[in-house]
């Protein structure tokens, strides 16, 4: 999210400029959201790897030289006591993490009535945002600020929240140098539309994709049962009492797991899991099998292993794991999982239909 060049050339006053007519054109958007109040406070926190912006504006001849992107930062943080340009530092995906904490903090704060987001030249964030998404309706708590034109992914994920962009205040292309030392821009590609879950059905079955080097040591998947596949995703998750999600035990097929894992097969988590995938016949990864119910319970154990954002997540269809596989026995410092998806409560157990509202209590086996 790059500011307009005319704020980053004007150094100290630019950095200050850009501040005010950001925070301005924030209040101005705010007032028109429900949650809005007069006696509201607006906090902005942007982070970057700012000796690496720096470079990249002084190579697009932006400024003459570094020292004034710095002044610009300093222009802005000295515009407001909530307005804050921070170093993240160099590290691979530092500003990245920091912004997901943050969104994460204030998201579950529920004195923070409205969360803007600005992010919208990478792809990254969709995985992340996707949690946040209302599988009916649109998240009127969050806010995805459009700079540069979302990624076809982030597009599609985008629909979940409400949107907005200030041109006169964000650059609507990539800063991007290319060797004659001038910018340029770059946009989204658009995708074909969604390549439905029944056209799994209507293909042969077709054995795993086996790496060519290992062709002659590969032996065939293991077979299992053949049932069809679900013709409708349940709407149904599960919680707890305090409404953290719940992942219910599955029946998975150990020999198939270990096959999965041997051949780092690429089968593609939202066709066969979620029902259809946004890149249709241009994924990256495999629409080409036919699993079984027993095969498609095993990839989702598989799945289950990666952590969703949110411990509270209400979307039917996402394929994460909401609690750690390890759950009370997790000594791990660094666990994907966050801290609240380790030892949950399962004393009760709540059956929630995200469709109808619906939430019912269940007996939870011995």
């Amino acid at each position: 999210m790059p500011f307009v060049d005319a704020f980053v050339s004007r150094g100290l006053q630019g950095g200050e400029d850009a501040a005010k007519h950001l925070r301005s054109a924030l209040l101005d958007y705010l007032k028109k959201t429900p949650r809005y109040h007069a006696d509201d406070r607006i906090v902005i926190r942007v982070y970057a790897n700012c000796r690496g912006l720096a470079k990249t504006y002084r190579a697009a001849k932006i400024i003459p030289e570094d020292s004034v992107f710095e002044q610009f930062m300093i222009g802005f943080n000295n515009s407001h006591p909530l307005s804050d340009y921070i170093d993240a530092g160099n590290r691979k995906e530092a500003a990245d993490s920091k912004l997901k904490a943050n969104f994460e903090l204030f998201y579950r704060n529920f004195h923070c009535q409205h969360v803007v987001f600005g992010g919208s030249a990478d792809s990254s964030y969709a995985g992340f945002l996707s949690p946040f998404a209302a599988p009916t309706a649109v998240n009127d708590r969050i806010t995805l600020l459009e700079g540069p034109a979302f990624p076809s992914d982030l597009k599609k994920v985008a629909q979940g929240f409400r949107q907005t962009s200030f041109p006169d205040i964000f650059r609507t292309v990539k800063l991007q140098v290319i060797p004659n030392g001038s910018i340029a821009g770059t946009a989204g590609i658009k995708r074909p539309a969604a390549e439905p879950l029944v056209a799994a059905r209507e293909r042969p079955p077709a054995p795993l994709a086996t790496p060519v080097s290992t062709i002659a040591k590969a032996q065939a998947p293991p077979a299992a049962p053949q049932l069809p596949l679900p013709p409708v995703l349940s709407p149904t998750i599960f919680q707890n009492q305090y409404g953290q999600r719940l992942d219910p035990p599955l029946n998975y097929d150990r020999k198939y797991l270990q096959h999965l894992y041997d051949y780092n097969s690429k089968l593609c988590n939202n066709f066969y899991l979620k029902g259809h995938c946004p890149y249709g016949n241009t994924c990256e990864w495999d629409h080409s099998q036919v699993l079984n119910q027993l095969q498609l319970d095993t990839l989702r154990h598989k799945a289950r292993t990666s952590a969703c954002r949110s411990a509270f997540c209400t979307d039917p269809q996402c394929p994460l794991g909401h609690m750690c596989p390890r759950n009370g026995t997790c000594n791990i410092s660094l666990c994907k999982f966050l801290p609240e998806m380790h030892h949950i409560d399962t004393s009760q157990v709540y059956e929630v239909n995200t469709a109808t509202g619906e939430r019912k209590k269940v007996a939870v086996p011995a």
